[in-house]
């Protein structure tokens, strides 16, 4: 009956492994063996010894050649079924109802982004050989001249291709279908990271080596399921992220930075000083900004102090925003911008483009990094300079790092009001010491009490964010700077987050603590109209 021993093997697979009866095994080879699926496809009726299989074996087979079979035992066109198979394979996510995996002993799997029914270990076989097969199949001088739809269908049609005619292994539908779109993306896209970037809930993602890949999801480190095929594969994902923006990664060069298309924050380190495995970090770009008012809803911070700050922002109050990595200091200063008139002109310098403003009137910077040859870099110190001579209302910096510190404190000190600023410290007195420690790193020589008095009268307000132990971000302190004493800055606290325990449900008490105290800048308020509203927020009427 069956002539090659190729067949006969794929047939002892099928009987075995799928549990189907033995004319059920011949009739699928056969048909695969004709390089057709007509076999099945021209019968408007299950033949006699199909009808007499058990339903699950008959759309088991059914799925096999591209198509579903309903209870009648009529054929049905699988395409109806699949924009609904696609949607539970993308969303999440995070299954409760998964058992979780230990991973060496010590890690469990809490985040799942795959449905290991249908990823087995045969389906992971053909996923190799796919990946392998498809780059040899490719036109990509063709694909270039294409649409970004009209690649994913070529893509998607060489795919099927190799699947039907090279891969002899047995696939349902559902595993067609997927192993289809995560070619797809693999060779448009970023391979397994796609289903981490597509869910909103994801903050960070984190991979560690071709086999560990961790999220953050609201606030939380959580192992996931995905992983890539092999070391290759993973440094392929992220030679394609990097070359997207010019820039490389290899062993002369092996740490980038880079911004993803849409907007996500993307470091990359490979061996040999990545001794596990390349090391990727993306801080994923939020695609709508959250307002003020949404951090009384996390319990970020109370009305009053939204009001407060919405207050500040308005009436054009240099603000530092500090706090630790992944703080949400600058999903903080995008909010704040929210207070920004539409009539003012601003300029915003960043190292990598992650502010969103939406004012019509905003010209955006960002730093360029050395080319090969390690000449052309263009510094944030470079850039607030250049801004400075295109008539600016205000400037807002993504991130103190350097000595461009000097020009944002010269900026705000002549007539740039309302500028704004994110800096990485602990606490608000470690803010302004760590102003001082990037000045005095530069080559810029001035007295220790000179550089504290331009400190105190360019800066207004400092802002402290932190991430918490119960993994919530909130502002921990408002501080006003008040100016100079005995050689010292002087701070005011506004307003203080006291912690408390931890509670049943996991998340930290404590209260937002108002110190009901005048601040100085109260004249800009009035200047501005708004010194009533000011007074109300802070307690003081």
């Amino acid at each position: 009956m069956l002539r090659s021993s190729l067949t006969t093997q794929l047939f002892a697979k099928i009987h075995l492994s799928l549990r189907v009866a033995p004319e059920m095994a011949y009739y699928f080879v056969k048909s695969l063996a004709c390089r057709t699926t007509t076999a099945l496809r021209d019968f408007p009726i299950i033949p006699p010894f199909l009808a007499a299989t058990q339903h699950n074996d008959i759309s088991e087979i059914g799925y096999m050649f591209g198509k579903k079979l309903s209870g009648e035992n009529q054929l049905v066109d699988a395409r109806h079924f699949r924009s609904i198979e696609k949607v539970n394979l993308k969303r999440n996510l995070f299954s409760e109802k998964q058992a979780a995996v230990v991973v060496d002993g010590d890690h469990k799997v809490e985040a799942f982004f795959r449905d290991s029914s249908l990823e087995n270990e045969e389906y992971l076989t053909a996923k190799a050989y796919l990946t392998e097969k498809i780059l040899d199949n490719i036109e990509f001088g063709l694909l270039e001249q294409m649409t970004e739809e009209m690649k994913r269908a070529r893509v998607g049609e060489v795919a099927l291709r190799i699947i039907r005619e090279e891969i002899l292994i047995p696939l349902t539908v559902a595993q067609v279908e997927l192993l289809k779109e995560q070619a797809i993306d693999d060779l448009l896209g970023f391979g397994p990271l796609e289903v981490l970037l597509a869910d909103p809930d994801v903050s960070d993602i984190m991979v560690n080596g071709s086999k560990r890949v961790f999220v953050e999801k609201s606030g939380r480190i959580m192992l996931t399921d995905v992983t890539f095929i092999n070391e290759k594969h993973l440094v392929n994902v992220i030679q394609k992220i990097v070359s997207i923006v010019g820039r490389r990664v290899d062993e002369s060069s092996p740490m980038v930075d880079a911004r993803m298309p849409d907007g996500s924050r993307f470091n990359a380190i490979i061996p040999p000083l990545a001794l596990d495995g390349s090391l990727v970090s993306i801080r994923k770009f939020r695609r709508q900004k959250i307002s003020l008012k949404e951090y009384i809803d996390f319990g970020s911070m109370t009305q009053e102090m939204v009001k407060f700050l919405s207050i500040c922002g308005h009436i054009r109050l240099n603000i530092l925003i500090s706090g630790g990595t992944g703080s949400g200091k600058t999903t903080l200063l995008n909010a704040l911008s929210g207070n920004i008139s539409n009539s003012e002109r601003v300029i915003t310098v960043e190292d990598t483009a992650e502010l969103q403003l939406q004012q019509p009137h905003v010209l955006r910077l960002e730093t360029r990094p050395p080319n090969m040859q390690g000449a052309g870099e263009i510094t944030a110190r470079q850039l607030v300079k250049n801004a400075l001579r295109m008539r600016p209302d205000r400037i807002i910096i993504g991130e103190i790092r350097s000595d461009e510190v000097i020009d944002v404190l010269s900026a705000m000190n002549t007539g740039h009001d309302g500028s704004m600023a994110t800096i990485h410290a602990n606490t608000p007195r470690d803010a302004l010491s760590r102003v001082e420690n990037l000045v005095g790193m530069s080559k810029v020589n001035m007295s220790s009490g000179s550089l504290k008095n331009q400190i105190a009268s360019a800066l207004h307000l400092i802002v402290q964010v932190a991430r918490q132990r119960d993994g919530k971000r909130r502002v921990t302190h408002i501080e006003e700077v008040v100016g100079m004493e005995n050689n010292e800055i002087v701070t005011n606290p506004l307003f203080i987050f006291r912690p408390g325990q931890m509670g049943e449900d996991g998340v930290l008490q404590g209260e937002f603590y108002c110190t009901k105290t005048r601040p100085s800048f109260l004249s800009q308020a009035a200047y501005f109209g708004r010194e009533k509203e000011m007074l109300l927020s802070l307690g003081l009427e």
